[in-house]
């Protein structure tokens, strides 16, 4: 876990700790179980839809990335992030579960309303991930231009044939690159060498 995830945590228990002690949510709509429980389940499904929905945009738009290098590593970091977020509600609604389960024992032992506190702090985490959730898509929107497609004083005009030779050479193995590169200059050479024979001539 790092360094920033640990802060936000161990402040979110801390914040969470503090209201439960200290203010009465028994009557308050959102600070229940119902209610939170039905959100996480709610934001876990739509935040699985995103990642499946970015995987596949990522994957329909790889061969058209101007750097392969440059895709895998951007987008990765950024599904990264979304998955993260998305195991964290999985996790909020299985520890809301178990202590649905075993409401009654612990009240029993809490000096505190545990229940309200796992409620805050199960909302509070919640609110956090779907936060960072928001940012990494409208980063990976924002940056996918930049990541798919050259800009475009870079872009160049392919014809169909010259297409089909760059979409060839990028499912090539390293050797088979090297002698079509080195066969490339070949004919290069040779076509500067007949046009230097035909200026002479």
């Amino acid at each position: 876990m790092s360094k920033k995830n640990s802060i936000i945590l161990l402040s979110n228990i801390i914040v969470s700790l503090v209201l439960a002690y200290s203010v009465d949510f028994s009557h308050n709509k959102i600070i229940c179980y119902d209610f939170i429980i039905n959100a996480e389940i709610t934001l876990f499904s739509v935040s699985l839809a995103i990642v499946a929905l970015m995987i596949t945009i990522l994957e329909k738009y790889k061969e058209k990335a101007s750097n392969n290098i440059n895709w895998a590593k951007d987008s990765v970091a950024i599904l990264k992030e979304i998955s993260e977020n998305t195991v964290a509600l999985l996790f909020i609604i299985i520890v809301l579960i178990v202590v649905s389960v075993f409401k009654s024992f612990i009240t029993l032992i809490a000096q505190i309303n545990i229940m309200n506190f796992i409620l805050l702090f199960s909302l509070f985490l919640s609110l956090i991930s779907i936060f960072d959730t928001t940012i990494s898509v409208h980063k990976l929107v924002a940056n996918l231009r930049d990541i798919l497609f050259t800009k475009d004083e870079n872009k160049l005009n392919l014809s169909q044939n010259e297409i089909q030779l760059v979409d060839a050479y990028r499912f090539l193995d390293e050797s088979h690159k090297k002698e079509f590169e080195a066969l490339i200059k070949t004919i290069t050479l040779k076509q500067q060498l007949d046009t230097e024979q035909n200026k002479n001539t």
